[in-house]
């Protein structure tokens, strides 16, 4: 499944992405005549809440299921996508807990060595923006850059898990952009602050659930500016893969549903080129990732 959150006429939902379009989850259970409870409250509006519900995700698949099999004219019509607006598929995530130096290519091109343990690092959660929304340059930095990235959505609470059933933990998959300020992160010499400016988080444009794409061990992967590819490389270079890393942070902390793992950039970042590049207002960025989607933003 494809699940997301928009709005349409203004109000915030949540929805999966069907051919025919979006499918509102919290109306769609309605009409089928079930009411889900949690804890006495209605059925979840925010991907946040369903993911903090324990059955959320397998009672999404059986509303899907009963569209599915219903009569036509007994099923509520899906949005097309000219009438919704899509946003970043959760708002407040509890933490974003990120990656550095995952990808062996980037390794090489930023001149480090091969780290002997994931290199982890956070960025705060007032840094997310939506598909479309504006990456804004501050007035404190010049050199912005770009970075492509997996991102992992936890759907259960889980410490000290071991790899072979990390995977059962996780809900699924979505595209993070890393905006890193290459100044400040150079001259702080620690990431937070360089990677969580407003709006250095864009996300979206879904969350694909693990049933889809597994692990996410192979999946073709891009960043485009102004039309022109950056970075092309695949996940299948990823030097800890996603079971090992919800594993190794297990045993720091918590993982909570709706916390958010990036996992790093491969190469082609622009402070590595030749001269270097950097992101200037009037860009446009667009991410890819195989079975995830494309993330695009502008730049002012």
């Amino acid at each position: 499944m494809q699940l997301v959150t928009y709005t349409r006429l203004g109000v915030p939902s949540i929805g999966v992405q069907l051919k025919e379009g979006i499918l509102d989850i919290p109306e769609a259970a309605s009409r089928f005549g079930r009411t889900y409870h949690i804890g006495g409250q209605t059925f979840p509006r925010t991907m946040l809440d369903l993911l903090k519900w324990e059955s959320g995700l397998d009672v999404v698949k059986q509303i899907v299921e009963s569209y599915q099999n219903a009569n036509s004219n007994e099923q509520p019509l899906p949005y097309p996508s000219n009438q919704i607006s899509l946003s970043a598929p959760i708002q407040n995530p509890g933490k974003i807990v990120a990656l550095g130096l995952n990808y062996r290519d980037h390794i090489q091109e930023a001149g480090h060595k091969v780290p002997e343990f994931p290199v982890v690092f956070a960025k705060f959660p007032s840094s997310i923006v939506g598909p479309g929304e504006p990456i804004v340059i501050p007035k404190i930095s010049k050199k912005i850059d770009w970075e492509v990235e997996l991102g992992i959505v936890m759907g259960r609470a889980c410490k000290d898990v071991n790899e072979d059933e990390s995977l059962s933990y996780v809900a699924g998959y979505t595209i993070i952009h890393d905006v890193s300020a290459r100044d400040l992160q150079k001259s702080d010499g620690q990431w937070i602050r360089a990677k969580s400016i407003d709006t250095f988080c864009p996300m979206g444009p879904c969350i694909t659930t693990t049933d889809e794409i597994g692990d996410a061990s192979d999946l073709d992967m891009y960043t485009k500016v102004n039309g022109q590819i950056k970075q092309k490389s695949s996940t299948s270079d990823l030097l800890y893969g996603v079971r090992a890393v919800v594993s190794y942070l297990s045993r720091s902390f918590k993982l909570e549903p709706g916390d958010i793992i990036a996992t790093g950039t491969p190469s082609g970042v622009g402070f590595t080129r030749d001269p270097p590049e950097f992101l200037e207002p009037g860009d446009e960025v667009e991410l890819f990732i195989e079975g995830i989607g494309k993330l695009i933003n502008p730049v002012q």
